[in-house]
């Protein structure tokens, strides 16, 4: 049987001449009955707006998928509602950027992505999310509000983004600890045994063995060097002088623990295992100002307070629906 297309309006004066104006109004009626029914069908994930943000929509698909990336990333599932907050702070975060005219290139996101891709790269680094459920475009576009936002504080409040030295002594009394006005300058002489990346194991372990082999037959800086030299793929890199109270806790015991002119374990980097001769270390003058890790703590605090003060000002100035 084939059917006809027929427009409303050519229906509705067939059915006329067919039965009247009855037939008219029970038309009607049925086609309201019918849209009514129709708006009680659950609508696709899409079409149904969650939240407006100067009628911006945040969609269930918004949510679902920032759900999915903390599921991924943080290991955990904030709830709806927090999700939904974060999404809205988002819209208004890249608003406020537009408006002071902050550009994130796609360059500056494909830098973020590769720092923390790392060997994996950015292909392969978004490849690997979207296998996990997570859109590409809307892992971007968080990367860009992060950038963007915080080019906005900085911008808003230089004086936050500034640490003085006063300030680094008062943190320091707080925890109890005696500002310190010495430390050690190492001066370092680091060496690679290069291997590849996509090398088979045991090529690795053997180079592994290489390296650790040439740390325990060589002593002193200049013979070490020299040495390296002689060996295949291998890099002797240009010296480094190291601060102790700008390394980590544990490198700092491990430079400490290995005598001048002696060599730190083997360690596997990107570019293969590396090894570092301690030349020589002094006590020098330490400037308060490179404690970098109170710095950093108390860098975040101030951030912080300021970021959570800022964005509760500007979600007054925006219109917010939840629905």
């Amino acid at each position: 049987m084939i059917l006809a297309i027929m427009t409303p309006s050519s229906l509705v004066a067939r059915i006329a001449r067919a039965g009247g104006l009855a037939a008219v109004t029970r038309l009607a009626a049925i086609t309201l009955f019918a849209l009514s029914l129709f708006s009680m069908l659950p609508q696709p994930a899409a079409a149904q707006v969650a939240a407006l943000v100067n009628n911006e929509p945040i969609t269930a698909v918004d949510i679902s998928q920032r759900t999915r990336l903390h599921e991924v990333f943080n290991r955990k599932r904030p709830s709806r509602q927090e999700i939904l907050d974060e999404l809205i702070n988002e819209k208004i975060k890249l608003a406020t950027a537009r408006k002071m005219n902050v550009d994130v290139s796609e360059a500056k996101i494909d830098s973020r992505i590769s720092d923390m891709a790392g060997s994996r790269g950015v292909s392969g680094f978004m490849a690997a999310i979207e296998k996990e459920g997570i859109e590409g475009t809307r892992f971007r576009s968080r990367i860009r509000a992060e950038i963007a936002w915080r080019e906005v504080l900085q911008q808003s409040s230089p004086g936050t983004f500034q640490v003085r030295d006063a300030d680094l002594v008062a943190i320091l009394s707080a925890h109890g600890e005696t500002p310190v006005t010495r430390g050690m300058q190492y001066t370092l002489q680091p060496i690679i045994f290069v291997v590849s990346r996509r090398a088979p194991q045991s090529a690795k372990a053997a180079r592994l063995k290489e390296a650790e082999a040439f740390r325990s037959r060589v002593q002193g800086c200049e013979e070490a060097a020299a040495q390296a030299r002689t060996i295949r793929e291998t890099v002797v890199k240009p010296q480094i002088k190291k601060f102790s109270l700008d390394l980590g806790a544990q490198y700092r015991k491990l430079l400490d623990s290995t005598p001048d002119g002696k060599m730190t374990p083997a360690e596997v980097t990107n570019a293969g295992m590396e090894v570092v001769m301690v030349c020589s270390r002094k006590e020098v003058i330490a400037d308060i100002s490179s404690r970098r890790e109170i710095r950093q703590e108390l860098l975040n605090r101030r951030i912080s307070e300021y970021e959570k003060e800022y964005l509760a000002k500007l979600r007054t100035q925006f219109v917010i629906q939840v629905r």
